[in-house]
């Protein structure tokens, strides 16, 4: 049984780490370590301590890129965590699988080990790169190995050991899998990660243990406490003016976040398997049977049938699925066509939603240089800008599409069809600053309806699904809200942030690169 698990695990790992999302993700928490511990004269910092930063230990670069590690991959790397129970299911190795004698239980301890190999592989790249900043800083020679991977081992493992147990738990619940799940692990993340540092909460970054030992430090070199704040989150500060030498947390301060780790593990086990209660295990006749318990979703009894024996291969659709054609050639009737297949599942629940946001931001009036409800009503519709680009679940009808004469006419349907919802979230929002006088706000509220489906479209495009525009838009999100100039898309941090007439030109930018692509692949196909 073990050796089937181990093998299940070792092999999804082999294939997932070939995907451009783990390159990408990989990338990001190499930029980020650096970020953590520069060695330059870098204003950027992840671990904040007031207005010190400590010296260069193997203690202290271990912890701040430990940390580091944590907050991001436990968002992104939940991104490309997630999905492989859904790719088994699509590409038929489910089925495949099905027919061996693993257990629902020993496939999804195969998924989540599969999920620890792909963190554990990022978490070793990314304690090679704090030993190498150590040595190239030149603060301290003395390389103390056990202080520098303690971090690693006690905190940032555990923590991502849960962020793996709760992909596999998304996987198996067919509400969770797409753009919905996406967002609801981002205030998961908001709340739990990040809440983390607040008194009171679950310390799942260990910062109790880590703050009262710099505490102790700074107290022992006659510095005053009372006043010393900690935190943890990208930013960029010019208040450093001194330094403190901290060692790092040794192994006789293990023991409060050995405690947690612990307890956080075994709660990722659980939570990884608590799916085989529900899940079929690719089970053909389970799923046919839940259906037909529910009629509401089996297929119109007028429908044609088509059977899944006649059907060619990979081209098996189900015709209560598909959308009628409509006739014409208007460029209106395609953009409406892409809108509904975007919609497709969440036309009802989706308008409504939007509706609430445009009754919100209706009743509230601008508060500083952006609307208060702009944000978050930028999150709203994620889900439908998650299928831009790609054809997920949709068999063949790529290769059918491939045939049509006009792939900048597709591709801009589809790009029309994603700036449609941003515009419906945006559009009172923008009205509400321009009737305040606040014109460049409500350009910058357009033009960031206009970036994120060109951004959306793009990423769809290169990568053939939705995981890497939702790992990395809420990243992007969350930089703006946090008023970094550089990717406030929304312009709410006011004249800080880019021009809308630049933000417009990037949306351009990345819009004609999404359909020089798809041009490109029409050609050589």
């Amino acid at each position: 049984m073990l050796t089937r698990i181990g093998a299940l695990a070792l092999a999804d790992f082999r294939e997932r780490r070939r995907r451009p999302g783990y390159l990408v993700v990989l990338i990001g928490t190499l930029a980020l370590g650096l970020l953590a511990a520069p060695v330059g004269d870098s204003r950027w910092e992840v671990f904040q301590v007031t207005d010190l930063h400590g010296r260069y230990t193997s203690g202290y670069v271990g912890t701040v890129t430990a940390l580091g590690g944590a907050v991001w991959l436990s968002l992104a790397g939940f991104g490309i965590a997630r999905g492989t129970v859904v790719r088994d299911e699509e590409s038929g190795v489910g089925q495949l699988l099905a027919a061996t004698p693993l257990s629902r239980i020993g496939y999804l301890a195969g998924k989540f080990g599969s999920n620890l190999l792909l963190f554990g592989s990022m978490l070793l790249a990314l304690a090679g790169t704090a030993l190498g900043v150590q040595l190239v800083k030149g603060d301290s020679d003395r390389v103390d190995v056990v202080r520098l991977l303690l971090p690693y081992v006690l905190i940032t493992l555990p923590l991502l050991a849960a962020v793996a147990g709760c992909a596999v738990l998304f996987d198996t619940v067919r509400g969770l899998r797409g753009g919905l799940g996406a967002m609801v692990w981002f205030v998961v993340w908001l709340v739990l990660v990040l809440g983390a540092q607040a008194g009171g909460g679950p310390d799942l970054l260990g910062m109790r243990r880590i703050t009262a030992s710099i505490r102790e430090v700074l107290a022992a070199g006659g510095r005053p406490v009372d006043g010393v704040e900690f935190g943890v989150g990208l930013t960029a500060d010019n208040r450093v003016t001194g330094t403190f030498d901290w060692p790092g947390l040794g192994p006789g301060e293990a023991g409060g976040p050995a405690a947690t780790g612990v307890l956080l593990v075994g709660a990722a086990v659980g939570i990884a398997l608590v799916g085989a209660l529900w899940f079929g295990r690719f089970d053909g006749a389970r799923a046919r049977a839940g259906r037909s318990a529910h009629p509401a979703t089996a297929p119109d009894a007028r429908a044609p049938a088509v059977e899944a024996e006649t059907a060619p291969a990979g081209f098996a659709l189900d015709p209560a699925r598909l959308t009628p054609a409509r006739e014409g050639r208007s460029g209106l009737a395609a953009v409406l066509g892409e809108l509904r297949i975007l919609e497709q599942g969440r036309r009802l629940w989706w308008w409504a939603g939007a509706g609430v946001l445009a009754v919100a931001a209706a009743g509230v009036a601008p508060d500083g240089p952006s609307h208060p409800v702009l944000a978050f009503a930028m999150l709203w519709p994620v889900p439908l800008w998650s299928r831009l680009g790609h054809r997920a679940g949709g068999g063949s009808v790529g290769e059918l599409l491939g045939a049509c004469p006009s792939p900048l006419r597709r591709g801009l349907a589809w790009l029309l069809a994603g700036i449609l919802p941003a515009l419906a979230v945006t559009a009172v929002p923008a009205v509400r600053l321009l009737g305040a006088g606040q014109s460049r706000a409500a350009a910058g509220a357009l033009a960031g309806a206009l970036l994120v489906p060109a951004l959306a479209l793009l990423f769809g495009s290169l990568t053939h699904g939705p995981r890497l525009f939702q790992t990395v838009y809420p990243l992007l999100w969350y930089g703006m809200v946090n008023h970094v100039a550089g990717l406030d898309f929304l312009g709410v941090s006011g004249e800080r942030a880019p021009a809308p007439a630049a933000v417009a030109g990037v949306a351009a930018a990345l819009a004609a690169a999404a359909l020089a692509l798809d041009a490109v692949r029409h050609a050589t196909r």
